[in-house]
């Protein structure tokens, strides 16, 4: 989402490897939304909008929908009546105040090394009562179902790496907090994980998310090309792989 976002843009599978994020996550988040009771006459803002998939189902709810990325190629054909699409660095371009009944993200405050005070900006662009979702991960109980060690040695570059440019990986745990910090209320959060296996959409998010890390990584000398060989490898088997915990902070400004 900014100049820090440590995955590579220009991944040649990126649009395959938001897909399956968009596949296992949709539902989840389109759930908590319709809780919320998004409908015709919403103003929505899509933080961080990827694939669109979100941006989509907004406007077919009857909400008009502010959709804004660093990166808009995959959404710039949905701009019409109900879709607004905008180029926006979170980190430095202006936002619209008190504008939004709802704002939505998913996996991007985890990216940003100054997520708090990006929180804060966000929250301004709520009308009074309007709604907040912040979904993010916790990386805590990720791993394959036969608990491997040596991938999980893996993985922990894999992390420890990301977190160099300001990627934190529990932060699913501790938005709530920073939600409340933020002055909002009615806060709650919750969390899902899911099981799934090498034929299932959302499998590609993490094999591809590997994959577009991985030269970068061995380049930083963190892995040997034959370790990062042994992780495509185990991707490339028929294995069950538990998901980080999707966390949701919910709040509404007052």
């Amino acid at each position: 989402m900014t100049r820090d976002y440590v995955l590579d843009q220009g991944f040649e599978e990126e649009r395959a490897r938001l897909s399956g994020m968009e596949a296992l996550w949709d539902p989840g988040s389109q759930a908590l939304l319709d809780e919320l009771g998004i409908g015709p006459g919403w103003k929505c803002l899509e933080v961080g909008a990827g694939g669109g998939s979100m941006v989509e189902w907004m406007a077919s709810r009857g909400a008009h929908v502010t959709a804004i990325d660093i990166d808009t190629r995959y959404i710039e054909h949905l701009a019409s009546d109900s879709i607004t699409v905008r180029r926006i660095d979170l980190r430095e371009d202006e936002l619209p105040q008190s504008e939004f009944d709802l704002v939505h993200s998913r996996l991007v405050l985890e990216h940003l090394a100054d997520r708090r005070e990006i929180l804060d900006r966000l929250v301004a662009t709520l009308k009074p009562g309007g709604w907040m979702v912040m979904e993010d991960y916790d990386w805590t109980n990720y791993g394959f179902e036969d608990g491997s060690r040596g991938f999980s040695d893996i993985g922990d570059v894999i992390l420890d790496f990301m977190a160099t440019a300001g990627f934190e990986r529990d932060y699913g745990r501790r938005v709530v907090g920073d939600m409340e910090a933020a002055g909002l209320n009615d806060i709650r959060g919750e969390g899902r994980a899911r099981f799934i296996d090498a034929k299932s959409p959302g499998f590609d998010f993490f094999r591809l998310s590997f994959e577009s890390l991985r030269g970068a990584i061995v380049k930083a000398g963190l892995l040997t090309p034959e370790q990062a060989d042994a992780a495509t490898t185990v991707f490339h088997e028929d294995r069950r792989l538990l998901t980080p915990m999707m966390m949701a902070g919910i709040g509404r400004r007052g």
